[in-house]
């Protein structure tokens, strides 16, 4: 995920290092990725012809480096972020991250995503149920459950909502 994350940030535009942790942290809900994990990825997307560096002149004459991703690293994004497999589909960051980049992937990526996410939340709304019948009523445990179904079902209702957004696109 940390791949997809990195080559996402730098869709916008080729940042120094410093703002591409910053991104990367923001779209993670942390502060800032570490430094060991940053240069290895970035090392890697060079070497796979992902990304570009080049060394522009800082403020005080110093030399920084910065990170443009390039057509095959957008296509190798697209590649990965176009699919959800089984395994991701419980993720949430995988699966939003891949939601974020809808504006970017093509249509019958887009539907496949969803679709295993829905499987998924049906299949999680399924567990609960049977977690339910085996809570005892007014226990905090079942207070936990509750919190969980309403979290499950107000996701398929959003995605019911994302669904409907997708076909107005479509059609207009």
């Amino acid at each position: 995920m940390n791949d997809l994350v990195l080559l996402t940030a730098l869709l916008g535009g080729p940042p120094y290092v410093y703002t591409l942790k910053k991104t990367a942290g923001l779209i993670f809900g942390n502060g800032e990725l570490h430094n060991n994990v940053i240069y290895p990825s970035l090392k890697k997307f060079v070497q796979n012809g992902w990304v570009e560096q080049s060394s522009v002149a800082g403020d005080r004459g110093q030399q920084r480096k910065q990170y443009r991703i390039t057509a095959a690293g957008k296509k190798y994004l697209l590649e990965q972020a176009g699919t959800l497999d089984q395994h991701q589909a419980g993720d949430e960051g995988a699966f939003l991250l891949r939601l974020a980049l809808f504006d970017i992937l093509p249509r019958r990526n887009r539907a496949g995503i969803i679709s295993s996410r829905k499987s998924f939340l049906t299949a999680r709304t399924a567990e609960l149920s049977q977690l339910q019948e085996a809570a005892q009523p007014g226990s905090f445990g079942m207070v936990a459950l509750d919190r969980v179904r309403n979290r499950v079902r107000d996701e398929l209702r959003w995605i019911r909502q994302i669904e409907s957004q997708l076909e107005a696109k479509m059609g207009g």
